[in-house]
């Protein structure tokens, strides 16, 4: 709790938080749909990166919150946190609790694993609700896919990654391994919206879409253990739909594009987008 203070105390009084003032003097009547769609919009051209925050020391030793740069999770995070806070000293405990299952900068409680962590923490805390199955009532619109997840063997992989990263000897690293949770090996199964079936019928998508959501990608990349590979903000502007996001490659920036255009550069990839998954920000 005390660090969590001074964290808050720290960022109130940055460049960064200063600027936001002038974003949440803007919200303040909004609702937090509302807030998101102005919000993303504030962020296009940051910088974008590998792994821009996690628990300001320890096994990920990146800062806690910034919004100097993002990859694509925190930037979803970030803008919610700005939606569900009252101003930029409010917002580093938010993000907290949408970051992790018991509010608290936990490595191990972090919602790693947007499916199986991410989703139901979040809706549980009303942040976000998924209706991706209300789409259409098309039942061949859909698929089910599932994936076998073993959240221990992760772990060991991602202790030892980021530990080296910051040149810790193998005593050290040995350490934080022998905290590493045994978990039991689980199956990650969602249902998801066909890419091919939103893109055949845009118009009726766009209709059940509101002005901005949570999308997420499923992509069939066998040496990735999770089903969602990335996430961004849809939103509605001049009759079309445009995807915000914090792509992990060039320019390595915030970009705002027709997700029309995404989809056709993804679809030269090997994996391209099978799949879609649709949140709205929740309500206060």
């Amino acid at each position: 709790m005390l660090k969590l203070v001074a964290l808050t105390l720290l960022f109130s009084l940055s460049a960064e938080a200063k600027d936001l003032s002038k974003l949440y003097s803007s919200l303040a009547s909004m609702a937090p749909e509302a807030r998101v769609l102005k919000s993303t919009r504030f962020f296009v051209n940051t910088p974008t990166g590998i792994n821009p925050l996690g628990e300001g020391g320890g096994i990920d030793a990146h800062p806690q919150v910034s919004t100097d740069k993002f990859d694509c999770t925190t930037y979803v995070e970030t803008n919610l946190a700005i939606a569900f806070s009252k101003d930029a000293k409010e917002m580093p405990s938010v993000l907290n609790k949408i970051r992790y299952k018991a509010d608290n900068a936990d490595f191990f409680q972090r919602n790693h694993f947007m499916v199986s962590d991410w989703i139901p923490a979040n809706s549980k805390k009303n942040f976000v609700a998924e209706f991706t199955g209300q789409m259409t009532a098309d039942k061949s619109a859909y698929h089910t896919e599932t994936k076998t997840l073993n959240k221990t063997i992760w772990f060991f992989h991602r202790v030892i990654d980021l530990l080296d990263q910051q040149r810790k000897s193998p005593a050290e690293i040995q350490s934080e391994l022998s905290k590493v949770p045994v978990l039991p090996v689980q199956e990650e199964k969602t249902k998801y919206l066909l890419a091919s079936y939103f893109r055949d019928h845009a118009d009726e998508m766009m209709a059940k879409l509101p002005e901005v959501s949570i999308v997420m990608f499923i992509r069939n990349i066998p040496s990735i253990p999770t089903l969602v590979n990335h996430m961004g903000f849809v939103l509605k502007k001049d009759g079309k739909l445009y995807l915000n996001h914090a792509p992990q490659a060039k320019p390595w920036k915030v970009q705002e594009v027709l997700l029309e255009d995404y989809f056709k550069d993804m679809d030269s990839h090997r994996a391209p987008i099978e799949g879609l998954l649709f949140l709205k920000v929740g309500k206060k």
